[in-house]
């Protein structure tokens, strides 16, 4: 199943038109991390800065524990997730 950087499904009303105040934020090694939900995998994004000092944003699916060790996208690319990773929508 397809969602956005919030963890909203392709098929919700709020799929790529809804942003969410993070729960968690952490900071390490210069990078800014924020999770948006309190389930077992949810919706981090990843604030660093390219090799030319610009800000990016990137976002990841998975566990909050992970979050220096995943994978992460452009903020505004979508992402395929297992419908078994996935406990519903996080806003």
């Amino acid at each position: 199943m397809q969602i956005d950087c919030y963890g909203f499904e392709a098929t919700s009303q709020w799929f790529k038109r809804r942003t969410l105040d993070p729960y968690l934020i952490k900071r390490s090694e210069g990078i800014t991390y924020l999770c948006f939900g309190n389930q077992l995998n949810r919706p981090i994004h990843r604030i660093d800065r390219d090799e030319n000092g610009s800000v990016r944003q990137l976002w990841a699916f998975g566990r909050w524990a992970d979050a220096e060790s995943l994978r992460y996208i452009p903020i505004n690319e979508t992402m395929e997730v297992k419908r078994e990773d996935y406990e519903g929508e996080f806003g």
